[in-house]
């Protein structure tokens, strides 16, 4: 298994972001116990950051959000990558992790996740055969994986089924919605297939997988709607799928809930489904962000679902420093879209820092990002802006999935922004 130690010794690659170019830094852990401090100007810019405070709270009132409402964790992985937060959302007692390919399920398990779940279809000798693999070394930590058709059932039977001592694959159903991504479209669809898993070696049926958070418009209360009749297909499979007894006679799975609904999945599958475990994924929780998931946390505070939703902070920010003034109204940061989410919303500048004048971080307002260029950034301010070259910049982001892929380290801070260690992604 991979552990913290392990990556402590990791030689970080020639050209890692945000390292010191003084040679200093070699190995990720090196990073940690330095006096290392962004503001200090230890750290070459553009830089990512976590705050040590934030994740710490995020993971805390998360879990104990979802253990309130009767339900269990499988945090996605795919949003951070990062063994070191994984390991931390495993330790505050997620049941699992979630996965999108095999080769996020395989670090996953690397790391000792006690279960896991890939949420999505598995197609593919190689992948069929890696968790045949994983589920045979390991039998107690089991992997469900997704089902939405004859064919991808019948290929994991094969595999499965001509492997000596290889335990089933343990399969869920996947229900979609009409125009959306994988699933069967109908619960007569979803009853077939599970009579057909059924009937097959070396494949077990133990539960029915969905994901709500395609419904999104400007219209909250509408929103909520469709989710909840999408949710009560999910339920009417569950149920039609127990009343012929086509589940295997253990752990039932009954999962959904992104980072969007995890409060209306709770409150509709927790008490219509008994016996069934309940499994939220949502995974942008850990770092939380100050854009799009603001507005959707503010939308469960309307709604109240399950309770007053968790009090999640933004943990990340992109730092960088002020280059350029070349006109009155226009400053340019090196920052650009190889560093910074810029799929649903352009980062915002929250902090200024000027070195001399100031002893810790400003908040600033009325500095607006135009547009991102490969590395650079155009921000629009007043003509009379007290913004100079060499000036340092916080930006907080929306979106955190498509941050963390920029980046193979991050930088974790206390609240001064002094580091405290290096935290390694892999994507």
């Amino acid at each position: 298994m991979m552990s913290p130690a392990d990556l402590d010794m990791l030689v970080l690659a020639p050209g890692t972001k945000a390292v010191p170019l003084d040679g200093s830094v070699r190995t990720l852990g090196d990073l940690s116990g330095r006096g290392l401090s962004l503001l200090g100007g230890d750290i070459p810019m553009p830089a990512a950051v976590l705050k040590r405070a934030a994740i710490d709270n995020n993971l805390s009132v998360m879990q104990a959000y979802v253990d309130a409402a009767g339900a269990k964790l499988a945090p996605h992985a795919k949003t951070t990558m990062c063994p070191q937060l994984l390991a931390r959302q495993i330790e505050g007692g997620a049941w699992g992790l979630t996965a999108a390919t095999m080769t996020q399920l395989k670090l996953c398990h690397q790391i000792g996740a006690p279960r896991l779940i890939l949420a999505n279809q598995l197609v593919g000798r190689a992948e069929i055969e890696c968790l045949r693999d994983l589920t045979t070394k390991a039998p107690d930590r089991p992997v469900y994986v997704l089902v939405d058709g004859e064919a991808g059932v019948r290929a994991i039977s094969e595999i499965f089924a001509a492997a000596a001592g290889a335990p089933p694959a343990r399969l869920l159903i996947e229900l979609g919605m009409s125009n959306g991504r994988c699933g069967v479209r109908s619960a007569s669809e979803g009853l077939a297939l599970g009579r057909l898993v059924h009937a097959l070696p070396g494949v077990e049926l133990h539960g029915v997988e969905g994901y709500e958070g395609l419904v999104f418009s400007d219209h909250a209360v509408q929103d909520a709607t469709q989710v909840d009749a999408y949710l009560d297909g999910l339920i009417g499979l569950h149920h039609a799928l127990r009343a012929e007894s086509l589940y295997a006679p253990d752990e039932v799975v009954l999962t959904a809930g992104g980072s969007a609904y995890y409060d209306l999945v709770a409150r509709a599958l927790a008490g219509e489904a008994p016996g069934a475990v309940i499994v939220l994924r949502s995974g942008c929780y850990v770092t939380h962000d100050s854009g799009f998931y603001r507005e959707l946390l503010s939308r469960m505070d309307a709604r109240e679902a399950v309770g007053a939703p968790p009090r999640l902070k933004p943990a990340l920010e992109v730092w960088t420093r002020v280059i350029s003034r070349p006109q009155p109204d226009m400053a340019i940061v090196m920052m650009g879209k190889r560093d910074v989410s810029f799929d649903i919303h352009l980062p915002t500048a929250r902090r200024w820092f000027r070195p001399g004048l100031h002893q810790q971080a400003q908040s600033i307002d009325g500095v607006v990002t135009a547009k991102l260029a490969d590395q650079h950034g155009f921000l629009t301010i007043a003509p009379d802006a007290d913004l100079a070259v060499g000036d340092l910049l916080g930006f907080e982001i929306s979106h955190p999935c498509t941050t963390f892929d920029k980046w193979s380290v991050l930088l974790e801070v206390d609240e001064t922004y002094g580091v405290l260690g290096g935290l390694k992604t892999f994507f």
